[in-house]
């Protein structure tokens, strides 16, 4: 397998060991979905992002929830598997484990955004990658930052360091064989909470996620607004506001599934 030696050479290179991380699958899946991951972020001892009255962890499961209960009433052909369906830490190693025990054919991963910034509002959706000289730091680590919760994480990732900006650059170096699937269900998640939901897009964007890295299926992570704003903190809490994301990611993966 040529992009697994490739991967092991640029592990190699960049100072990670052998055992660090979970290769991705030498060929991208193509067609339909027919096994959705859904990953709700955070969760137990890792709240992620805090808002003034709510936690990260809580929204991003009960939307989570929401989007089970919707494909399982109107697509009941996909296999909906949840990383987690209750508030308890799941490390992001098993959390890819997991998607590729189930064989899944895309991962979905659901966060909200934070930024010092209090006014920023909007919706991002990200794939795996980087965009020289655009990253959004705050944001990259804060989400990596997951890994600080789990034991052994130093093993386990062999020395990498979420909150340094220079940890995650050789990412620069590897190639996503799953970027276009990641990049054609990111727009049109975007394009529903945009047009569809009256949401600010903020548009889809690449960034070196780790859970998006170990997952080895197309896969993307979607901020679905800031914790850090007031209104945008308030509906993303409320249950019509929930119900309302989830139906947006809902169309973007039967329209994504219409085109096979």
């Amino acid at each position: 397998m040529k992009s697994a030696k490739f991967l092991l050479f640029i592990l190699l290179l960049s100072g990670f060991s052998v055992t660090s991380f979970i290769p991705a699958p030498p060929d991208p899946s193509e067609g339909m979905i027919k096994t959705v991951i859904i990953d709700p972020g955070h969760g137990g001892k890792d709240p992620g992002a805090v808002g003034k009255r709510y936690y990260e962890k809580d929204i991003s499961l009960q939307v989570g929830l929401q989007l089970k209960r919707i494909l399982n009433e109107c697509l009941p052909h996909i296999k909906v598997v949840m990383t987690r369906d209750t508030d308890e830490f799941i490390e992001l190693h098993q959390r890819a484990a997991m998607a590729q025990d189930n064989k899944g054919d895309f991962f979905i991963s659901i966060h909200c955004n934070a930024l010092e910034n209090r006014t920023k509002f909007g919706t991002e959706t990200y794939v795996l990658g980087i965009n020289p000289g655009q990253e959004n730091y705050q944001t990259i680590i804060a989400e990596n930052e997951a890994i600080l919760f789990e034991e052994n994480y130093g093993e386990l990732y062999g020395g990498f360091d979420p909150s340094s900006p220079e940890g995650f650059i050789y990412f620069k170096l590897l190639k996503n064989v799953f970027r276009t699937e990641s990049s054609h269900l990111a727009q049109k998640i975007q394009h529903q909470y945009g047009d569809r939901l009256g949401r600010k897009s903020r548009g889809v964007k690449q960034a070196p996620f780790i859970v998006l890295y170990l997952s080895g299926m197309p896969a993307i992570l979607t901020e679905m607004g800031f914790i850090t704003n007031y209104e945008e903190e308030t509906f993303l809490a409320s249950e019509v506001g929930q119900i309302f994301l989830a139906t947006g990611i809902y169309r973007a993966v039967k329209a994504y599934n219409m085109e096979f």
